[in-house]
């Protein structure tokens, strides 16, 4: 086949398309990635040093798609190259935080972004040999928040599956002037966030939770979901909800008292983000210390924790077979020293997901859905994945 001929393929992917972080995974379980959730409109040229570098970095695409409607989004730096652009940056914070996920323009920026990596990522051989047109069939897998599901899926799903959509690196590594274009499927429909972690939780730990009633709460940068279950995975659709927290915007009020030190110390809350999950609260600037935030993080985070165990305590205390209640997400990564830290004082069974696996639980656990799906002709995995899907985490 020449060079110039459009190469076809299929791809299974999940996405969860976290207010902080986008998660991926793709045909399988090893095949994951994730960036930051920073769009930036670029202003002028983007100035190349060098063309080498991790793709993943320097997400430079040019999107065509019914699905954006607006034209400030057809050009967009994505994840790590849009944090500290000199551009129109958007993180998911203040008036952004506010919108539903399922309208928010960035909501479709990284998921189309993210599957086109994917897809490129996929066939990276073939475009190093000098392919450069792919067209994709996406098996997609994805979701929203609890509060949203009911009210927006049908209209979310037809948004990705309505049309095609293209993406073209424009100075990505590697990718340049690769373009991809892709057809979405939606094998599974639109997933709850937070039920489809659960699945990855039964399937890769001990915890056995199939045999237990428990509430679990999936915290992320704007959104908690809350959900309980019986014995037997059985999701109680009554008692589950969904509320707003703004991590993200916390951890803005952060970011923004160390930056009026003067400089630019923190380019964005995905950065002070990792830094908190590091446990890294000293700012090193020129080889020396010139901020320690550690009261600054404390004071915030403390009543971010407050707020967020007081709704999970509003939600459990009606649901009275749940015999202990889990947290997971990047934002339970975040606050988990300031939550079992209250609850040192209260003594409730609360349960904290690996912190190395927690950020990636819903991805993981709609792929083994998703997977699930697939392998038996399209079936409903409504009813969780069978135990051969499993695997212990990567």
């Amino acid at each position: 086949m020449a060079k110039n001929e459009t190469l076809t393929t299929t791809i299974t992917l999940s996405m969860d398309n976290g207010s902080s972080h986008i998660k991926g995974i793709y045909d399988d379980m090893s095949n994951a990635f994730l960036f930051p959730n920073v769009v930036a409109q670029p202003v002028g040229e983007r100035f190349l040093l060098t063309e080498q570098g991790e793709p993943l970095d320097f997400l430079d695409v040019q999107l065509t798609s019914p699905a954006i409607e607006s034209e400030r989004y057809r050009h967009v730096y994505v994840g790590n190259l849009a944090i500290g652009d000199e551009g129109i940056v958007h993180e998911i914070v203040g008036d952004k935080a506010a919108q539903k996920k399922a309208q928010r323009p960035e909501t479709m920026v990284t998921l189309l972004t993210g599957a086109a990596y994917a897809v490129a990522r996929k066939h990276e051989d073939a475009i190093k040999k000098g392919r450069k047109r792919i067209k994709a069939a996406v098996r997609l897998g994805t979701g929203l928040p609890i509060s949203e599901i009911a009210k927006f899926r049908t209209e979310f799903a037809a948004r990705i599956t309505g049309s095609v959509h293209t993406v073209t690196f424009v100075t990505t590594p590697v990718y340049k002037g690769v373009t991809v274009e892709m057809e979405f499927t939606l094998p599974i429909d639109i997933g709850i966030d937070d039920v489809s972690g659960v699945y990855d939780i039964e399937a890769t730990s001990k915890s056995q939770l199939s045999h237990k009633g428990f509430g679990i709460a999936d915290v992320g940068g704007v959104d908690m979901d809350i959900a309980f279950f019986r014995p037997g995975l059985d999701l109680d659709q009554r008692h589950s909800t969904g509320t707003k927290i703004h991590l993200n915007d916390a951890l803005e009020h952060i970011r923004n008292e160390v930056n009026a030190q003067g400089e630019e110390l923190i380019a964005s809350t995905a950065e002070l983000a990792h830094m908190l999950v590091r446990k890294e609260y000293e700012i090193v600037a020129e080889g020396k210390v010139v901020f320690d935030m550690t009261n600054l993080v404390n004071r915030h985070m403390r009543i971010l924790a407050e707020k967020v165990l007081k709704h999970a305590r509003n939600a459990w205390k009606h649901v009275r077979y749940a015999n202990e209640f889990w947290f997971i997400g990047g934002g339970a990564i975040v606050l988990q020293p300031w939550i079992e830290k209250l609850n040192a004082e209260l003594g409730l069974p609360l349960r904290f997901d690996e912190a190395e696996y927690s950020q990636f639980r819903n991805a993981r656990g709609t792929f083994l859905l998703l997977d699930h799906a697939l392998r038996h002709g399209g079936e409903a995995a409504a009813a969780g994945p069978e135990s051969e899907a499993g695997s212990e985490p990567t």
